[in-house]
């Protein structure tokens, strides 16, 4: 809608865009000097293990463009992150405020 030149009302989409993608919120905070836990972004089950076990848990588990924080959870284990995960994957890409 906004590409097409329609009025949005509210928060505008490149505040939203700019808050939701990771990396262009991870370099705001750069910017301004803000630290952050080590993140990445993951499409896999595999490298989200990998990760995990990396940096250690808790993890934070946050598909991005998901209205009101739907399916983001704090992962204490292999099988919390599995869990979540599963779930997660079910919020579709095209519709991300709602599941496929």
């Amino acid at each position: 809608l906004f590409r097409s030149q329609c009025r949005v009302l509210g928060t505008s989409p490149e505040a939203i865009d700019s808050a939701e993608n990771r990396f262009k919120f991870s370099r705001m905070l750069d910017t301004i000097n803000i630290s952050q836990p080590q993140w990445k972004e993951l499409s896999d089950m595999e490298s989200a293990m990998h990760f995990c076990s990396k940096v250690g848990y808790p993890c934070v588990v946050r598909p991005s463009y998901v209205l009101s924080g739907a399916a983001m959870n704090v992962a204490y284990s292999d099988s919390d992150l599995e869990k979540f995960l599963s779930s997660a994957v079910a919020v579709s890409k095209e519709h991300p405020d709602r599941k496929s």
